[in-house]
């Protein structure tokens, strides 16, 4: 038990504890519905957080031991075509966040996010799990209105035309 503590995995988990405790005291100090934000934040990073410690602590094997069968990786040289495909992709996912701020711009914010997520469903999803990504981002687009839009209160569809 007392090896774990010499992984510094172990202490900046530790730290982030006493980080994320402090986020949730300092907003305490704000009016009622600005500090549900920041709280929920705080509260979500400090189970994640203690969960990750507690699992670094429950592991019988160290971690160390876990890698140590790893090889050193190789270098790999690209062709034209592997870097014309990652260029495509790359310029793809910014047409995606440029569309989806202006269509936010214009709309709200849960259009914005609606297109994101559809955008990136359709380009970088495979064409047989489509349905289930576009449904998929639908959901988390009723997700991110019902605990910003319902619960805190935050004006999800003020746009320039909306």
């Amino acid at each position: 038990m007392l090896e774990k503590f010499k992984l510094t995995e172990v202490w900046l988990k530790i730290a982030l504890l006493f980080v994320f405790s402090a986020f949730y005291v300092a907003a305490l100090s704000f009016p009622e519905q600005s500090r549900q934000f920041p709280q929920l934040l705080a509260v979500a990073s400090l189970v994640m957080t203690a969960i990750a410690l507690a699992t670094d602590f429950t592991r019988k094997r160290a971690v160390r031991a876990e890698i140590s069968g790893v090889d050193d990786t190789e270098l790999k040289v690209l062709d034209a075509d592997d870097l014309r495909a990652r260029k495509k992709r790359y310029y793809q996912a910014w047409a995606i966040i440029l569309l989806s701020t202006i269509i936010g711009y214009l709309f709200g914010f849960l259009f914005s996010a609606l297109c994101l997520f559809a955008g990136f469903a359709l380009v970088f999803g495979s064409r047989a799990k489509l349905p289930r990504n576009l449904v998929a981002g639908a959901g988390m687009t009723v997700v991110v209105y019902l605990v910003f839009g319902v619960m805190m209160g935050v004006p999800l569809l003020n746009g320039v035309l909306w």
